[in-house]
């Protein structure tokens, strides 16, 4: 499941990592739903770990379509 982080310090990064989030689950893909959103001021960090490559890519693609994603910071790891 992907979490939240609540680290965010008001509440347009609250509404970016929900934003993000809700687009990573609607993939329909079980292994995005593991990743960690955290925002602040438009920078997306995501954590986390993925089956292939393929889902990475995915991951990083999808989250740079969501409206106000400044930077994407990508600390996500295929697992081996």
């Amino acid at each position: 499941m992907i979490r939240l982080t609540h680290s965010a310090t008001d509440d347009h990064d609250r509404d970016l990592e929900f934003r993000v989030t809700n687009y990573l689950v609607g993939r329909q893909v079980q292994a995005l739903r593991r990743i960690e959103v955290e925002a602040d001021k438009g920078t997306v960090t995501l954590r986390g770990s993925v089956c292939s490559f393929h889902q990475k890519q995915l991951c990083l693609n999808c989250c740079r379509r969501v409206a106000g994603v400044i930077d994407l910071v990508d600390e996500v790891d295929v697992a081996t």
